[in-house]
């Protein structure tokens, strides 16, 4: 295990600090509290200090999050390697446990813990050749950093596969006599197609929907926001946090096909089981209706309105210079980018103006400014008055259609 500066428990201490610290004073400043003093007379120049102040100390969060991230993929990797040799270390406990209720050492109990120790093997190398970033979770996880049904379900069904054929393949070159070593031939030398299927539908939805995702980065008609967090709720769920009907019954059909195929290797260790159509079927619809939704979605951010903000007592009028703007639509803030320095690097662009959207903390430790649904900005004095367009650029680089807004002058 993993000491001193680097280890994750450390690592993570420093996180949970700038975390906690950073939630106190968002909780300050929502308090109308900790603003300079010769600010306070000046409501904008205070809310653009304490934007300026949250962006500083999101920064500041985003850097020990990345280092405690690294740390934890560092961890995983490990954790992984450990857990494959406490497999093969259950395998042969459970095979001694159950010696007493056989006829005694039969070869399928010396090709059990020998496939076993070739998979933990396997397991080990990946982990050292990638241990620094996750060991076998980095075959498993997307380019956005969230954990991938399709890689994780290929990953499962090959491990799964080629765990069974080296168990095979030592069963045969352990036969003692010609008719063990033709019912273990028998057994492994006619395809199974369905083994096939269920092994090529991930890596097919895998390669067909990361290609897509690629595509639309280029055309800049999707998100590309690395660094996320891997968490097993990613297998089940969507990017907007939603849980995923598709993934909700690819995911669990493939593990009862992967349990149908120990049970049947537990019935009869000289013949490799045939799955039932019903199993076969039911997850390839469930990867083509997964593979569907992906092509279909699309999650760019839309505007559909800027309203004038209007101040408690002051009366109602159009939109003018040093006016507050509340633009409202959908998708400015998506899941991924919810922590305190995406949310800093929103942008509105009022023609070739760029506002920097302020961080305006609220009383339950999160920001009533920027939404997923709404953005706040002021128009700049220097803005003249006139027809003018308005558009979102998200912490992802993504912008939306432009929106015509009139600016009225001042009055005098």
């Amino acid at each position: 295990m993993a000491h001193g500066p680097d280890c994750h428990c450390s690592v993570r201490r420093d996180y949970d600090l700038e975390l906690a610290q950073f939630a106190d004073r968002c909780l300050e400043f929502a308090r109308g509290e900790g603003v300079p003093a010769a600010l306070a007379h000046s409501e904008s120049g205070a809310k653009q200090w304490v934007s300026d102040e949250l962006t500083r100390r999101a920064g500041r969060l985003a850097a020990v999050s990345r280092r405690e991230n690294a740390a934890w993929i560092a961890l995983v990797g490990r954790q992984a390697q450990r857990g494959a040799w406490w497999l093969l270390a259950a395998v042969l406990v459970l095979d001694l446990a159950t010696l007493p209720l056989s006829a005694g050492w039969t070869l399928p109990r010396t090709a059990t813990p020998l496939a076993f120790l070739a998979f933990a093997a396997l397991f080990t190398l990946f982990s050292l050749v990638h241990g620094d970033i996750g060991g076998v979770l980095c075959f498993l996880v997307g380019v956005d950093g969230r954990l991938s049904l399709p890689r994780t379900l290929g990953v499962l069904w090959a491990s799964s596969l080629a765990t069974a054929f080296v168990y095979f393949g030592i069963e045969d070159i352990a036969a003692g006599s010609a008719a063990d070593r033709a019912q273990v031939a028998a057994a492994i030398s006619h395809p199974h197609w369905e083994y096939l299927a269920l092994l090529a539908a991930p890596v097919f939805v895998a390669v067909v929907s990361g290609a897509v995702s690629a595509a639309r980065m280029r055309r800049r008609a999707a998100p590309y926001l690395p660094g996320q967090r891997s968490q097993l709720r990613d297998l089940l769920v969507e990017e907007s946090g939603l849980g995923s009907l598709a993934a909700a019954v690819w995911l669990p059909v493939n593990l009862v096909g992967v349990l149908f195929l120990v049970v049947g290797l537990a019935k009869n260790p000289y013949q490799l089981p045939r799955l039932p159509d019903a199993v076969t079927v039911i997850a390839l619809g469930a990867a083509a209706l997964y593979l569907g939704v992906k092509l279909t979605e699309v999650r760019k951010p839309v505007l559909v309105s800027v309203v004038r903000v209007r101040t408690p007592g002051e009366p109602d009028g159009p939109i003018r210079q040093g006016d507050e703007i509340e633009i409202r639509g959908l998708g400015f803030v998506p899941a991924a980018a919810r922590a305190p320095d995406q949310l800093s690097r929103i942008v509105v662009k009022l023609g070739p103006v760029h506002i920097h959207v302020p961080l305006v903390p609220d009383q339950d430790g999160g920001f009533a400014n920027p939404t997923d649904t709404s953005v706040t900005v002021p128009i700049p004095y220097e803005a003249e008055p006139g027809p003018w367009t308005v558009r979102v650029v998200t912490a992802a680089g993504l912008e939306t259609d432009d929106y015509p807004l009139d600016i009225l002058a001042d009055e005098v």
